[in-house]
C-alpha cells in the first residue's frame, strides 16, 4: 500500500505539469486534527503540491474562479497508530478578479489513499477513501499565503465501516 501511494503521488506530479495551463505551481505543508466525537482522536502532517488548470472563468472585475489538481502526501496518526496518507483531486479556486484581494476560498474533492484503516479502537473501514475540503487563504505576501482548512475523510459506503474524520488543518503555501 506504502508503494501504491508513492507511485501515484509521483505520477500525479508528473501528469499535473504536463497540463499545468496557467502554469502556476503551489507547494506547502499542513498541520490538523480531528474534531470527531469518536473513539480515537487523530492529527495529520502533510506536503501538498498544485497545479494551476487551463480552466478559469472571470465574472466582472469582482470574481474570477480557477481550477486545480492537487496531491498530497503525509502521515496520519491516532490511537497510538501511524500510517501514511496520499490524495490526488481537484480544486476550484475562488478569489478576486486581478488580485485585487488577498483572500481566496478553495473548494475540492480527492481519491484518498491510506496504509492504515485500523487507528487503535477506531476501523476506518478499508484504504480507499474520498476528501472534500474548504479553505479560506490570505496571500500576506504575493507568493505567500497561511491556510485555514475544514475537511471530511470518508470511504463513502463502499466498506462495512464508514465512521468519517473530520479535520481542521492549518498551513503555509508557496507560490512559485
Amino acid at each position: 500500500m506504502i508503494v501504491l501511494i508513492l507511485v501515484a503521488s509521483g505520477v500525479t506530479l508528473i501528469a499535473a505539469e504536463a497540463c499545468a495551463g496557467r502554469g502556476s505551481l503551489e507547494a506547502g505543508l499542513r498541520a490538523g486534527a480531528s474534531f470527531n466525537e469518536e473513539d480515537e482522536s487523530f492529527n495529520q502532517y502533510d506536503i501538498g503540491v498544485r497545479y494551476g488548470l487551463p480552466w478559469s472563468w472571470v465574472w466582472g472585475d469582482a470574481l474570477q474562479v480557477d481550477t486545480n489538481v492537487a496531491t498530497s502526501i503525509g502521515v496520519l496518526e491516532g490511537g497510538g497508530d501511524a500510517g501514511l496518507v496520499g490524495s490526488l483531486g481537484f480544486e476550484f479556486v475562488f478569489g478576486s478578479a486581478r488580485g485585487k484581494c488577498p483572500f481566496e476560498i478553495r473548494a475540492g474533492s480527492a481519491l484518498t489513499l491510506i496504509s492504515e484503516d485500523q487507528y487503535g479502537d477506531e476501523d476506518l473501514g478499508g484504504p480507499v477513501q474520498f476528501t472534500h475540503h474548504i479553505s479560506l487563504h490570505y496571500w500576506f505576501l504575493e507568493n505567500l499565503s497561511v491556510v485555514a482548512r475544514v475537511q471530511h475523510m470518508s470511504n463513502a459506503g463502499i466498506y462495512d465501516e464508514n465512521p468519517g474524520l473530520d479535520m481542521i488543518m492549518l498551513g503555509l503555501i508557496g507560490r512559485f
